[in-house]
């Protein structure tokens, strides 16, 4: 039988100012810019020259954190609160262009 797994290697996301945004991402979330591309442990994110999605909440990035005082001291850099889900506990920002990234831990 084939190895069926999966594994998300990058992602490619339409944005006005490629360069600037992955400045962005690399200045607030501690990555690496180079050009367009912003990396990291586990992350690659390629900003392509386009119109940015547009459609907030229902298409995002989400990036998991390890506890429930690392997703506190996210908020209170980003300036948001916690909401508590039934499976998860999240914040969401918006980068420059509109991009919604929701930040999440498992609540216990």
């Amino acid at each position: 039988m084939a190895d069926l797994s999966l594994r998300l290697e990058h992602l490619n996301l339409p944005a006005r100012d490629p360069e600037g945004l992955a400045g962005w991402y690399a200045g607030n979330f501690g990555l690496h810019a180079d050009r367009h591309l912003v990396r990291g442990p586990g992350v690659l994110i390629a900003f392509q020259r386009g119109e940015p999605v547009g459609r907030a909440e229902d298409v995002h990035l989400g990036l998991r954190v390890p506890s429930l005082e690392s997703l506190e001291a996210w908020a209170a850099k980003f300036g948001v609160q916690t909401r508590t889900g039934p499976e998860f506990i999240t914040i969401k920002v918006f980068d420059p262009e509109g991009n919604c990234i929701e930040m999440y831990t498992p609540s216990a």
